[in-house]
């Protein structure tokens, strides 16, 4: 589906709009959208690392500095 927007800009941002419609062989609504989908997509990945480093201390000292795989190896009924 396809909705349309009427935006208002600055002289310069319209001449730098064409500017770059030129330069990149595209319409301007494409370079509009390509602009907004690429910036989305990093505010996406901003969030996921935020949710990333908010998961990361989750398990910080769940296993005590003493338990190492030597421990478990030792300690385990096999």
């Amino acid at each position: 589906m396809t909705v349309r927007k009427n935006f208002t800009m600055p002289d310069k941002v319209a001449e730098d709009l064409e500017y770059l419609a030129e330069k990149m062989g595209k319409k301007q609504s494409q370079v509009v959208q390509d602009l907004i989908e690429e910036k989305a997509a990093e505010y996406e990945i901003e969030k996921k690392l935020a949710a990333a480093e908010k998961l990361s201390g989750i398990f910080t000292g769940m296993i005590p500095e003493h338990v190492g795989i030597q421990w478990i190896k030792t300690n385990s009924d096999n």
